[in-house]
């Protein structure tokens, strides 16, 4: 089998990665909400800690989508490329550390969501699929919007829009591919 057929198997398996989209889209629009309804720093420090919610969530539904236990189509550097990718974007906790330390939380949501799209772009080469690269577009352009045109104060509204933005994207886009999947 070769390497493409492989990553399209890959993609079958995970659904291109539907249950991390989801996963992490359903903590970006709660952190949405709570950037309108807590403080500041509780909704920094919820934004920053996402990922221990998103994260067994997604295992989860892989495990009930039978991707978790079952053999892998692709070798083991694939799959151990796929946990860097993933991973890669711890890389990026001091930058949000440093925002939450010196209280810069309206620009923790718009830094983290930059940082999120870059990884997702690496997505794009392993599940076959332009649409990684689309949502990385559209998170980065758009969340960079909502920042140049949100008001310069501490109650500004761009905390909450780039988390319901961010959380949106990648909502639609494993709906997408949830879709897409359904009918190949």
């Amino acid at each position: 089998m070769d390497l493409v057929e492989s990553l399209r198997l890959l993609a079958e398996q995970n659904i291109s990665g539907v249950a991390f989209l989801f996963a992490y889209g359903a903590t970006w629009l709660v952190c949405g909400v709570l950037w309108q309804r807590v403080s500041l720093l509780v909704a920094a420090y919820a934004t920053l800690f996402q990922g221990v919610v998103a994260l067994p969530i997604a295992l989860g539904v892989l495990f009930l989508l039978g991707a978790v236990g079952s053999a892998r189509p692709v070798v083991d550097a694939i799959t151990q490329l796929s946990v860097l990718i993933g991973m890669s974007q711890v890389l990026g906790l001091p930058l949000l550390i440093y925002l939450v330390v010196k209280r810069q939380f309206a620009l923790l949501p718009f830094t983290f969501a930059v940082i999120t799209a870059m990884h997702f772009v690496l997505y794009s080469w392993l599940y076959q699929t332009p649409f990684y690269i689309v949502m990385a577009l559209v998170i980065s352009i758009g969340t960079m919007i909502i920042m140049l045109t949100a008001p310069e104060t501490p109650d500004s509204s761009a905390p909450a829009r780039v988390s319901f933005l961010t959380g949106g994207a990648l909502a639609a886009t494993g709906l997408l591919f949830v879709v897409l999947h359904a009918v190949a």
